[in-house]
């Protein structure tokens, strides 16, 4: 009997046994908490059919994506899960990020996970480039620095990479500070670099000023 069942699934052109990963859901989305750096989404999955599924790849969208996918093997009626850590790297606002999963009951066809995070912009520092002329007025230029959690934030001390630039921070209204440059000699061309020292909800972090004589 199972002989006639073989041979009338071949003649109809259909296998006699199908694997099928069933996924809890194919998109996260997560809020990023005031002062992280990084998110873990958790996708996870399930064999439904009745043949073991092998995961032949799983490929993240971007570098800043990393990925574990725990087995390779999935066997019937097996659960798994495919982790994904996103590491914002100085990321703000909405970001989307995708991994594309390729297993060997879907010939040609990837399965597309999604991770979606917001992330929210503790610090706004503008402008991020300040610039003068060699030879013209060594005037004082100033970059405006808003808190956007000023509850949560403290901004510490300056950092110049280079003396030919002066640089002083001055408060203003509550999370709100202006940073004064001005350069020594405009006689010469020179870059420099501005650190601007900020702990914000404990963690510490350096905002860079760029400033440069052309």
């Amino acid at each position: 009997m199972r002989i006639l069942v073989l041979l009338v699934s071949l003649l109809a052109g259909v296998p006699s046994g199908a694997a099928a990963l069933t996924w809890q859901t194919h998109e996260i989305h997560l809020q990023a908490a005031l002062g992280q750096d990084e998110v873990e989404g958790v996708f996870r999955f399930r064999n439904t059919g009745d043949t073991p599924v092998r995961i032949l790849s799983v490929s993240p969208s971007c570098s800043c994506v990393a990925v574990q996918s725990g087995k390779e093997v999935v066997a019937p009626g097996e659960s798994g899960e495919i982790r994904a850590a996103y590491k914002f790297n100085g990321s703000v606002g909405h970001e989307v990020k995708t991994i594309a999963v390729v297993t060997n009951d879907q010939v040609g066809h990837a399965t597309i996970l999604t991770l979606t995070v917001d992330i929210p912009e503790p610090l706004v520092v503008n402008p991020r480039f300040l610039f003068w002329e060699m030879g013209k007025d060594p005037a004082e230029k100033s970059v405006e620095i808003v808190a956007t959690y000023p509850a949560q934030t403290t901004v510490g001390a300056l950092q110049c990479s280079n003396t030919l630039f002066a640089a002083r921070l001055q408060p203003e209204a509550a999370g709100r500070y202006r940073l004064w440059v001005k350069p020594v000699d405009l006689t010469q061309p020179s870059t420099g670099i501005i650190g601007l020292n900020v702990v914000i909800a404990g963690h510490a972090k350096v905002y860079q000023i760029f400033v440069a004589i052309k």
